[in-house]
């Protein structure tokens, strides 16, 4: 049997979780209002950031070139799902490697090794959601800050493995 908490503890605990959540604000994003952003020398686009979904996801869409993607690669806080738009990928989750095309989706726990890459010989297009969206995850934050990092022309492995762990981002292969 489980405690319950006493009416006046679950009235606290319902006031604090209250006041910790941001309001759920509608919002329609455009292409041309997304934030174009350049980690890793890859085109992408903010469609929904961290803040505009009071933390619950952030979306992304990324073009890739034939051959690239990710190295292996896991985050500890989020969940993330890849939606194929355009393009073939061999996608790797855990032990299961698979392709995926037009109309796929992906979906990676927490805590599971992953990559994928473009197998195909078009540009290819995905979304990405990370869920949740909040500190320290956020795709959103991560790949701008490796976006500004590249910008400003002091991008080292690293610097790139600093900004990593701090969005609780891991690459197994990393020196």
């Amino acid at each position: 049997m489980r405690d319950i908490p006493a009416l006046a503890d679950r009235e606290e605990l319902e006031t604090s979780s209250a006041n910790a959540r941001t309001p759920l604000q509608p919002a329609i994003v455009t292409p041309k209002q997304a934030l174009s952003i350049k980690p890793f020398g890859l085109d992408m686009n903010v469609l929904l950031t961290t803040e505009a979904t009071g933390g619950a996801t952030s979306v992304i869409m990324a073009w890739h070139k034939p051959g690239e993607g990710p190295p292996d690669h896991v985050h500890f806080k989020q969940e993330e799902i890849l939606f194929v738009i355009e393009g073939l990928y061999e996608v790797t989750v855990g032990d299961e490697t698979a392709q995926a095309g037009p109309g796929s989706i992906v979906f990676i726990p927490r805590n599971i090794v992953h990559r994928f890459k473009n197998v195909g010989f078009v540009t290819g297009r995905m979304l990405g959601w990370s869920l949740p969206g909040s500190l320290p995850g956020g795709q959103d934050r991560y790949l701008k800050a490796i976006s500004e990092l590249a910008a400003g022309g002091d991008f080292t492995s690293e610097k790139v493995i600093e900004i990593s762990k701090t969005f609780d981002t891991h690459f197994p292969d990393a020196p």
